[in-house]
């Protein structure tokens, strides 16, 4: 069988080459970071904020507060369950210009199981201003062919 030429390429990259491409950029991105450093300087000083410089900025010391958290949770929620079962067990004013009052809720459940809900009685109109009873012939009415 006949040798075969080889395929790929023999010689081998320049470690000199390579090495000086690595310094120059290096090099380069030095002077960039220096030169936009310096271009922000005389921008800075040639257009001064017309804004005075942040306090915080110069007083470190002056810091946002704590967060303002329970101390005590569970005696908090104790006094806040405490209040609204003295509302909820007791009569009240709630608006006495238009004599709106709070009964007791145990009252209040009395006087719905003797009285009933509120309703509306047959023939009453709806917000459409029709009868329940011709809203149903109209629908009747509607999906006859």
């Amino acid at each position: 069988m006949p040798e075969q030429a080889a395929t790929y390429e023999r010689r081998d990259v320049s470690v000199r080459v390579v090495t000086w491409f690595a310094i120059g950029l290096i090099v380069c991105a030095i002077i960039m970071h220096l030169v936009v450093a310096g271009l922000y300087k005389l921008f800075e000083h040639q257009h001064p904020s017309p804004d005075a410089p942040s306090r915080i900025a110069f007083h470190a010391q002056n810091r946002a507060p704590a967060p303002q958290l329970e101390t005590t949770p569970q005696t908090d929620l104790a006094k806040y369950e405490s209040a609204e079962n003295a509302k909820l067990n007791s009569y009240g004013w709630i608006d006495k210009q238009a004599g709106v009052i709070r009964i007791p809720i145990e009252r209040a459940m009395d006087l719905i199981a003797q009285r009933g809900l509120p309703t509306r009685g047959p023939g009453t109109q709806n917000s459409s201003g029709i009868t329940p009873e011709q809203m149903q012939q109209q629908k009747a009415a509607a999906t006859k062919p």
